[in-house]
């Protein structure tokens, strides 16, 4: 093998390798990074989850020790004295005790569970923002070229009305085309400046500025079935259901559980008239009474969080369905509209022509405006593929 096919092939490998690296990056990362260490509502999510992870195994497993002791004394006197002690641990059924503690672990997760699930609405949220952000700016760029145009058009018709060389009708229209497009271009600055506003809100710093003007390359092409297997289980909303499932189950465990009986485990002593008995206790709690209904509740809890775990699932699969095929047709869409600007923009050949006198001021505005509708098209679907790719995307936060 020479070299220049073996230089050839590390440079593939190079690329391919940053290509997997840019896409295994979420859009806009350094903004999400910026995100967590500012924000403050997940700040404080972020305080509350640990609070609520230590509470969950704030009560002991074990029942607190029993201490009893009393003192007697004769009637009449000449009987003398008694004293009793008695110290004693009642003990769960060691499938209750792992049970229990299985219990607390998953209710700890939950706390962590129900971070995540915020963190990622609080990032998608983010993210579509600076989307808004980035479309806004460069619908503003566009009116900012037209207004150019524009100017220079109605500066044209300016002159040539106060040469003789177009009707009043002519220069009124040039004037209106101009007028129309300022007012355009501003709206479009005003909509980037709310939404930019908007940002520095979540961001917690009214001096945060988001520069970026394109949008990351987005990948086409894949199955929905595989791309959905891949990610399903990584929902904040269906790891919540899961956990919550996984919770009712072990308490409909723990309950069946608890109709074993507790053992009382002790030591007593008792003093009479000078004889002392010492020795070890054991006893039988049996929960005949404080069961009776609770197995019932916990079946039906289970069946209702396994209800809501099926439904929940039903419904992000077709609404994700429903956004992967567009998504992936509005990549193909993009790409056309792309293909057909490139070959078929001729602003500077319009230009000329209308200083040459060839096409009439309607024809130059009509053509000129079909241009820029296609510009602002190839825009406006780049921006709804965008806020498609953030949606399908955002369990990978």
């Amino acid at each position: 093998m020479n070299k220049s096919l073996i230089s050839c092939i590390s440079i593939c490998f190079c690329v391919l390798l940053c290509s997997l690296t840019a896409i295994g990056q979420p859009h806009y990362a350094q903004v999400l990074r910026d995100l967590e260490a500012k924000n403050p509502t997940l700040l404080a999510a972020a305080k509350r989850a640990e609070a609520q992870k230590a509470t969950a195994h704030v009560g002991l497993l074990l029942d607190d020790p029993s201490v009893e002791a009393a003192y007697y004394w004769g009637d009449p006197s000449e009987n003398g004295v008694r004293w009793d002690l008695r110290v004693s641990q009642t003990f769960e059924m060691p499938s209750v005790m792992v049970r229990r503690a299985r219990l607390r672990d998953l209710q700890e997760n939950a706390a962590g569970l129900d971070y995540q699930a915020l963190r990622v609405a609080t990032m998608l949220e983010t993210q579509q923002l600076c989307a808004d952000i980035i479309y806004y700016w460069n619908v503003a760029y566009i009116y900012e070229r037209r207004c150019t145009a524009a100017i220079r058009l109605a500066q044209l018709y300016s002159r040539r009305f106060a040469a003789g060389d177009c009707s009043i009708l002519e220069y009124n229209r040039a004037q209106m085309n101009m007028a129309d497009i300022q007012n355009k271009a501003a709206h479009a600055i005003m909509e980037a400046d709310h939404v930019m506003e908007d940002l520095r809100q979540l961001m917690g710093d009214e001096n945060y500025n988001f520069t970026q003007m394109e949008y990351d390359s987005v990948m086409g092409g894949l199955l929905f079935e595989d791309w959905y297997e891949q990610l399903e289980m990584r929902n904040p909303e269906l790891q919540q259901l899961n956990n919550q499932l996984a919770i009712s189950q072990q308490k409909e465990q723990l309950s069946r559980a608890s109709w074993l009986p507790k053992v009382d485990v002790g030591y007593a002593a008792e003093n009479v008239v000078g004889s002392t008995w010492r020795g070890a206790t054991v006893g039988l709690k049996l929960p005949l009474w404080s069961q009776q209904r609770a197995v019932r509740a916990a079946k039906l809890q289970t069946a209702a969080s396994q209800d809501a775990l099926a439904a929940k699932r039903f419904e992000r699969f077709n609404k994700l369905r429903c956004v992967f095929h567009r998504h992936e047709a509005l990549i193909l869409n993009l790409n056309n509209l792309k293909a057909a600007y490139r070959q078929s923009n001729s602003l500077e050949l319009l230009d000329k022509a209308l200083e040459a006198g060839e096409i009439n001021l309607e024809q130059y505005l009509q053509q000129v405006n079909y241009y820029y509708e296609i510009e602002m098209e190839i825009w406006n679907t780049a921006h709804q593929l965008e806020q498609f790719h953030l949606l399908l995307y955002s369990v990978e936060l």
